[in-house]
Parts: C-alpha cells; structure tokens; sequence
C-alpha cells in the first residue's frame, strides 16, 4: 500500500494484531489501532491478519477530536483507540456492525450540500466540498459493488468522468487499486447509510 491521504477521517484498527504505521514528521509506529484525519498522509500496513476501516462519512459525523480518544498523540493522528480492544474483539467474535460502531460513540449532525456550504462542510467535517464530493462519488460505488453491480458501471453510476478518474481518485483515498483492494476479499458493510447521488 502507498502513502495516501483519505478524503475523510479513518479509524485503523488491528483486528489480529498490531499494524504497522508510517507517516512524515511522525516515523513509523506499530500501534493497535490509530486514527488519521481527512487530507493527512500516512500509510497502515498489517503485517498480519485483518484491519478494520471505520470511515467518518462526512454527511453524518463531525470531524473527530481524537485527544479525548487516544491514549496518544503525534501531530495529527491519534495511536490507541479508547476502545480498540473491544473493536478487535467484536470483529473476532463476528459481531453486527451496528455493535461494532457502537464502540467508537460517533455522533450524528444534519446533512450539508452543496460548493455553497463548504465553509460549513471544512467545519463540521474536517473535509473540503471536493473531497467531500469525491467520498460521496467512492460511498456510490460501494454501494453499487454491494448490490452487485461490477466496478464499471458502479463508478459510472456513481458519476465518475472516466475509469482513470475513478482509479486516481481510489489510489489517493485508499493507497491501492480499487482491483487490488477487491482481490483482499474485503467486505463492505453500507447497513447504516443510504447512496448518495451523484454531485
């Protein structure tokens, strides 16, 4: 995986292990979970086993404080998630992803739309309108992938203006192909949201 910066926040949790962190200006860590904000590049490597990804969407949950969640701090990112030990567990025990999140406490705030709100979406959200744009356009595709649909048409759905824009956009959020991620055997759980239409 290479360096990316996530369009959103991304909590990192280490389901059967620690991961391996590296960042700029921060070194390379192997912490059990660590929490990384919108636009901040870094790279999370796990050595072995499984990750868990819980993605901030930026529609319903404010931008995340981690210093009231992490037992610490370099820079930006916050290492020791208040509840990665509970997080790893439920994931091990299969648990519901309603469980799952209900460890991380996020809390819901009103939809924002709009090039016109991005004063208030860069607030509530830690993300500019593009990036936003761009995460709703990737949540899109997901859920076109989870209905069953190939990566394709999920992307031209989703309102992508050529596979090469979904493809750079993928590998800057993510740090690899949306092929290679697919070949991971990952597993997208879009329970608790709808798809956003194109914007």
């Amino acid at each position: 995986m290479r360096p990316h910066a996530a369009a959103v926040d991304v909590l990192n949790v280490g389901v059967d292990g620690p991961l391996i962190f590296e960042s700029p200006g921060v070194g390379s860590m192997r912490p059990g979970s660590v929490y990384a904000p919108a636009r901040v590049l870094h790279r999370v490597l796990v050595p072995e086993g499984r990750v868990l990804l819980l993605f901030a969407d930026p529609a319903r949950r404010p931008v995340s404080d981690a210093s009231g969640t992490v037992r610490e701090s370099f820079g930006p990112f916050g290492f020791g998630y208040r509840s990665e030990a509970g997080i790893a567990a439920a994931c091990r025990d299969g648990a519901a992803p309603d469980v799952i999140a209900g460890y991380t406490g996020l809390r819901a705030v009103g939809p924002t739309t709009g090039p016109a709100a991005d004063p208030r979406i860069a607030r509530d959200t830690g993300t500019t309108f593009r990036r936003y744009q761009q995460w709703a356009r990737l949540l899109r595709v997901v859920h076109g992938l989870a209905s069953g649909y190939d990566l394709t048409r999920s992307a031209v759905d989703a309102g992508f203006a050529s596979p090469s824009h979904f493809s750079d956009t993928f590998r800057h959020t993510f740090g690899l192909s949306a092929t290679d991620l697919l070949r991971t055997g990952v597993r997208f759980d879009v329970s608790d949201s709808e798809p956003h239409a194109p914007i």
